[in-house]
């Protein structure tokens, strides 16, 4: 069967009336969507509005996938101007799969199912409405309400992927955990909604901070989590350093007010062995966090490991 006649079922008409849409038609029109539908990322889904995207792990791809067993540049989704696509694999180390084979290039149907490490993708065409409303339902899943990043849960369900992988493969996992400083007088002090508002801000300060390959979470009250790949314990210094700078030089303001903030850091750098568990490397992050605060406050302390675990 011929690319074209493949994708004949995939391509959405659209009624125009002198060549152009109203804001109402323009809402209805069906746009193709990449859908993640198992493994980390799940319910994600990212409109194909370029021509060309490299799906991957790494910093630089245009869709960062969280997946461990996804290569760097894993593959490319090309959308042409008949609205077909073609999937190619970029060579990847675990390959990419259609129907249990797999394959190196592949034009694509809305019943085509890839799989791609532990992740299975596919893309669908939905109007601007459905696609939102699909967004609001993940949104509420696995996003904080207040910061719009990652809440408690979904951070441990993807940390959970990149530990095991760490593990497997003897790597290098970074988990860095801050907290505002007097967060409870700042409420006091300025009013609740003051203190929602250094949250969000504080939020927007890490993320700006985050590669798109890590992962930045609300871990409770006022106590963020962050996840760092493949980072070195000195670059993990350097970068917590950087945050913990920008924080006490930002001018934090509600109503009107300036609202003076710093915050404390914990940094553990931990090459993953067979003995080491999640829980374990986020209290040792949690306890120098707690070392910071003892210590006098904005400040950041480098974990510890006692002799029989050695630091790594």
């Amino acid at each position: 069967m011929s690319p074209s006649r493949k994708n004949g079922s995939l391509l959405p008409s659209t009624t125009m009336v002198n060549g152009t849409l109203d804001h109402d038609q323009a809402k209805r029109v069906l746009e193709p969507y990449l859908v993640i539908l198992s493994g980390c990322d799940r319910g994600r889904q990212f409109k194909l509005e370029q021509q060309s995207y490299v799906i991957g792990r790494s910093d630089e791809a245009d869709i960062v996938i969280g997946d461990p067993k996804i290569s760097r540049r894993h593959c490319v989704f090309t959308v042409f101007k008949d609205r077909r696509i073609l999937f190619e694999d970029l060579q990847s180390t675990n390959g990419s799969f259609l129907g249990g084979e797999r394959i190196e290039k592949h034009w694509l149907t809305m019943q085509d199912r890839i799989l791609a490490g532990d992740t299975v993708m596919r893309i669908d065409y939905k109007c601007y409405s459905e696609a939102e409303s699909e967004q609001a339902l993940y949104r509420a899943a696995y996003t904080d309400a207040l910061t719009g990043i990652l809440n408690r849960g979904a951070f441990m369900q993807r940390a959970h992927e990149e530990f095991s992988f760490c593990k497997r493969n003897n790597a290098l996992l970074s988990i860095v955990m801050c907290d505002v400083d007097h967060f409870k007088r700042k409420n006091d002090t300025y009013g609740h909604p003051a203190g929602d508002q250094v949250l969000k801000d504080l939020s927007a300060i890490l993320s700006e901070q985050m590669r798109k390959e890590d992962l930045l979470a609300r871990y409770g009250g006022e106590e963020f989590i962050m996840l760092l790949r493949e980072t070195p314990v000195d670059a993990a210094i350097g970068w917590a350093e950087r945050i913990r700078e920008a924080v006490m030089c930002y001018p934090f303001n509600y109503q009107g007010q300036t609202i003076p903030t710093t915050i404390s850091i914990g940094v553990c750098t931990r090459r993953i062995s067979a003995v080491d568990s999640l829980p374990t490397i986020i209290r040792i992050a949690d306890d120098a966090l707690y070392l910071a605060k003892q210590n006098g406050r904005n400040r950041l302390e480098i974990a510890q490991f006692n002799s029989a675990a050695g630091p790594r």
